[in-house]
């Protein structure tokens, strides 16, 4: 009889014991063996606190296969379930947290994005009560997607490329506790298309360990995530857990191949941007070794000011610059 399926999540499917198979094939064949661990969805958490215990241990430097809900935690199951009926106590399930071996309160982390695996459904969602436009909505509604290939499938006469990347990713705070569908200087709640393959994501770390964790993997999003959904996936995520160096932030930073970009979140856009602009002009003058008027202006003629989002309880701005320039 062929090996059954396992349900990681609605969704993602794995024969049964096909890791097993290979890995003993391999063995017998004296094939050189690198096993990725996997961290289970089950264990997540719905806030960041320092209070947090680990779930997870990583070596520094460990490469591991994180298991991700959707952000409803699979409660969305068909179009007639809305925004209303899921608390708000379920929303944005963050696997982890997961410590660190060796990382220190102080240290940046660097979280590397190198696989993310969507599922074959998603859920997007809008309510009176969600997005920038909340109060034009005239009733709730909920559409089911179904991923197909590196196309999402909107409506019978639109797909939509996928660009998935990680909407949650965030360590322990300094103080303070703090939902998951919160963005800080922590992390949490980014919402940033950036934070996708091939990218790699630098927090300020609050406590030993870091105690990262991970979420709300979008199959596709647009700049300002003006509704309050993306294509809301379940996934697993292959990611980089290691300490940066020598690198000093004050909040979140990411890198791509080819940009380098500032996060900041407030609670008006105004502030935000502001914050997001001095973050960057500050790396330029530290990458480039001039004083904070030419960095100003180099920014103000190369980088890019932009919307992470503009529907959490805080908003987001990010602010990017071609890596040639420094």
């Amino acid at each position: 009889m062929p090996p059954k399926s396992m349900a990681l999540h609605k969704g993602l499917g794995l024969k049964r014991g096909t890791a097993k198979y290979l890995l003993r094939a391999r063995i017998r064949s004296g094939q050189q063996v690198d096993v990725m661990r996997r961290l289970s969805s089950k264990k997540a958490i719905y806030n960041f606190t320092r209070k947090n215990k680990p779930a997870y241990r990583v070596s520094n430097g460990e490469t591991i296969v994180v298991e991700s809900g959707d952000c409803f935690s699979g409660l969305a199951k068909s179009e007639s379930d809305l925004f209303e009926d899921i608390a708000m106590g379920d929303v944005n399930p963050a696997t982890g947290p997961i410590a660190v071996d060796g990382m220190r309160a102080g240290e940046v982390l660097c979280i590397e994005v190198k696989k993310i695996k969507c599922g074959n459904r998603g859920v997007v969602m809008c309510s009176p009560e969600l997005g920038i436009l909340a109060s034009e909505v005239r009733k709730s509604r909920t559409r089911i997607v179904r991923i197909r290939g590196a196309k999402a499938v909107f409506s019978k006469d639109l797909e939509i490329d996928l660009n998935p990347h990680v909407g949650v990713v965030g360590v322990s705070p300094q103080k303070g506790e703090f939902p998951t569908f919160h963005p800080g200087d922590y992390g949490g709640n980014l919402d940033t298309v950036e934070v996708r393959e091939r990218s790699k994501l630098y927090l300020p770390t609050f406590v030993d360990g870091a105690m990262v964790a991970l979420g709300d993997v979008h199959g596709a999003m647009g700049d300002g995530e003006v509704c309050g959904t993306g294509i809301e996936v379940p996934a697993e995520v292959t990611v980089r857990l290691s300490r940066a160096g020598e690198m000093s932030l004050k909040r979140p930073m990411i890198e791509t191949p080819t940009e380098w970009i500032s996060y900041a979140a407030a609670k008006t856009l105004d502030e935000a941007a502001k914050l997001a602009t001095q973050d960057l002009v500050r790396f330029i003058s530290n990458r480039r070794g001039c004083d904070f008027e030419e960095a100003y202006m180099l920014a103000s003629v190369a980088a890019n000011l932009g919307i992470s989002q503009v529907v959490d309880p805080l908003m987001a701005a990010k602010m990017s610059i071609s890596k040639k320039y420094l």
